[in-house]
């Protein structure tokens, strides 16, 4: 059996699909979470990596889809050592006070960008218990910090995200004593197709995006402190 575990969520395409396979990479036995089935690029990865990988479904916009996947995945693996939360959604980016806002969007939003993570790293938490790492990545952005916030709109993603960091802030509370931590994590501006279409104004791929998150989660000797930290994908310390 592998010795180390890992989950992803949101590994359609784009930064999850890439961080399933950089884990590969490094040795990891990786359980993928999709959201649509009628993706199917997770499904060649598996195929690739026969016996060192497993692919489920999850909406983690709902508590049914949740529950279902955190089911099916204690039966696939003993523990997981690394929780990466990377599923989440846009939003409208363009719309400012004054304007039609659209709240039930918002809150679509939230829903999947705030409390997925929670769902997930709460239906999971027993593995996550089990594991010698016990480490969380919460794929955040630099869109969440206040301190930061100079936006006039994209009200759904940045509160979401926000949000997602002050969640993250509260699973580490716990999990700190039981050993383990969260970071929230910004994966820098990535080539992907959240927006509808690929973002070619980034500067980043998903696959340079993955390296540098797993670079600076697994090799930079990152410690476990009191406090959750928030950082890029380079390492660089975000303003909370």
């Amino acid at each position: 059996m592998p010795g180390k575990y890992a989950f992803v969520t949101g590994t359609d395409h784009g930064v999850g699909l890439a961080l399933a396979e950089e884990l590969l990479k490094r040795g990891y036995f990786v359980v993928a979470a999709r959201v649509n089935p009628a993706e199917n690029a997770i499904d060649r990865l598996q195929v690739e990596n026969a016996g060192r990988m497993a692919v489920v479904e999850c909406n983690v916009g709902t508590d049914e889809s949740v529950s279902a996947m955190a089911s099916a995945v204690k039966k696939l693996v003993p523990q997981i050592d690394l929780l990466i939360n990377n599923a989440g959604i846009l939003g409208d980016m363009k719309k400012v006070l004054g304007e039609d806002l659209d709240f039930d969007e918002m809150l679509r939003v939230i829903n999947v960008n705030s409390l997925g993570p929670l769902r997930v790293t709460n239906a999971l938490y027993p593995l996550l218990l089990a594991g010698k790492e016990k480490t969380v990545i919460n794929i955040s952005s630099e869109a969440g910090s206040i301190a930061d916030c100079e936006r006039v709109g994209w009200f759904g993603y940045c509160m979401s995200k926000a949000a997602n960091n002050m969640q993250s802030a509260l699973v580490h509370n716990n999990l700190v004593k039981q050993g383990g931590r969260v970071i929230a994590m910004h994966p820098g501006h990535v080539a992907t197709y959240m927006r509808g279409h690929l973002d070619t104004t980034a500067k980043l791929t998903p696959e340079e995006a993955a390296k540098g998150i797993l670079s600076v989660v697994l090799d930079g000797e990152l410690p476990i402190t009191e406090r959750p930290v928030y950082l890029d994908y380079s390492g660089k310390k975000l303003p909370w």
